[in-house]
């Protein structure tokens, strides 16, 4: 089926967000042609009761855990040309809908990249460099459900000048709140690395994309764990993030996130063995 012209399908994966998903699911009704909503695992709060007053598509699939889990799923129910990732404790100013409409009747744009920002708990922390990929054409787009994996588009990207809102209900950008994330994550992370421990979809892309490339990670694990971190935090730095000590904080937690992530695939491997 050919997806409608000039439209956008807002997708959220969510997880008990009760806290902030209105202001989300307000902010995008008079932007978006459909509303895609997938639960990860079963709701224990009024997620959904609040998602049911903007969409009738709503999905609870099995707990996962990490979201990219479930967006290739969620990109598949989608019906329009546009598709918009969007989180719950994310949001649009109204103001700007216009020109993210506009936006998307240049031909010659596959994707589009906003200002995002981190919250400290009181206020709203940005800086130069701090953006989101997260509008896209559907029929050019590329991902695979890896954690913390970004998908790639083909075409050119846009900039448009305009704040995705990013306020969660707590403090992320203190080290407490990451190691809380890492402690979470960073198991579930690296059993996608091995074939037979998890089982993962792609979409618009061949599956065994992300599979050759662990099998080339596994292979050169040492390399990976002492260099790629380090190659990680200094493209973050070069990205802008170096302009102020919150991006260099930031630069320095994803060091360690994936310092720790490649020895815990070490790990699992020598277990394996």
């Amino acid at each position: 089926m050919e997806n409608k012209k000039n439209t956008i399908s807002a997708c959220l994966v969510v997880y008990n967000e009760e806290k902030v998903i209105e202001k989300c699911l307000a902010s995008i009704k008079n932007l978006v042609d459909e509303i895609i909503v997938v639960h990860d695992g079963e709701c224990n709060d009024n997620t959904l009761e609040i998602a049911k007053k903007y969409t009738d598509k709503i999905f609870v699939r099995e707990h996962a855990g990490i979201m990219e889990a479930h967006l290739v799923f969620a990109y598949e129910q989608t019906s329009s040309e546009w598709i918009l990732r969007i989180d719950a404790d994310e949001y649009f100013d109204e103001v700007n809908l216009p020109k993210i409409k506009d936006s998307i009747n240049n031909e010659n744009i596959n994707l589009y990249k906003f200002k995002w920002e981190m919250w400290n708990g009181f206020k709203s922390v940005y800086f130069n460099g701090l953006s989101k990929e997260c509008l896209f054409r559907k029929k050019d787009y590329h991902f695979c459900g890896i954690p913390h994996s970004s998908g790639w588009s083909d075409g050119e990207k846009g900039n448009l000048d305009i704040f995705l809102h990013h306020r969660p209900a707590y403090n992320n950008i203190v080290w407490t709140s990451f190691f809380k994330k890492m402690k979470k994550w960073v198991p579930i992370h690296a059993k996608y690395f091995f074939s037979d421990l998890v089982n993962y979809d792609c979409f618009q892309v061949d599956n065994d994309v992300w599979k050759l490339k662990t099998e080339k990670i596994k292979k050169y694990l040492f390399f990976y764990i002492i260099f790629e971190p380090f190659k990680n935090f200094v493209g973050q730095i070069k990205n802008g993030l170096w302009k102020s000590w919150t991006g260099f904080n930031i630069a320095l937690q994803q060091y360690v996130y994936y310092t720790v992530l490649y020895w815990k695939v070490w790990k699992i491997k020598k277990r394996k063995k």
